[in-house]
């Protein structure tokens, strides 16, 4: 919700900013949970239901906390439990999946995803999208030495 509202008020273009990080395109998604708490905050906020948070890019998964949700180009992933908070929703399906960035500027959320082995984290920093503890595999192909 934070790297959303960040972006949003520092006027930087979502998908952009993404491929510009990762070096690829990138598919956004949300989770039902991250909506439903998003449908929650109510008209403040409502602004957000058009920005994402879930990305898919070749075989990697990127949460975010910020998602564009009723917008075509954004896949919807279908949580299968009731009553999760988002941030309890995220760490479970990259804790189960570890195929994920999570993109967030929550100090909490992003003390939880550390102690998850293997799944980077995507945040605003200087005004641009920076990732923490991408995977050496994922950088120029094999690991180095």
């Amino acid at each position: 919700m934070f790297i959303f509202l960040l972006n949003f008020k520092m006027q930087l273009d979502l998908e952009k900013g993404m491929m510009d990080c990762l070096y690829a395109k990138c598919t956004p998604c949300i989770t039902d949970c991250v909506m439903a708490e998003l449908e929650k905050l109510g008209q403040k906020y409502r602004v957000a239901l058009r920005h994402v948070l879930l990305v898919t890019s070749f075989d990697l998964c990127f949460c975010f906390c910020f998602l564009i949700a009723k917008d075509p180009r954004f896949e919807r992933l279908p949580c299968t439990h009731k009553g999760t908070y988002a941030d309890d929703c995220l760490v479970n399906r990259v804790t189960q999946h570890k195929c994920y960035i999570v993109a967030t500027c929550d100090r909490d959320l992003k003390r939880r995803i550390r102690k998850v082995p293997g799944v980077p984290i995507m945040y605003i920093t200087r005004h641009q999208y920076s990732i923490e503890r991408l995977p050496e595999a994922t950088i120029g192909g094999a690991p180095r030495n």
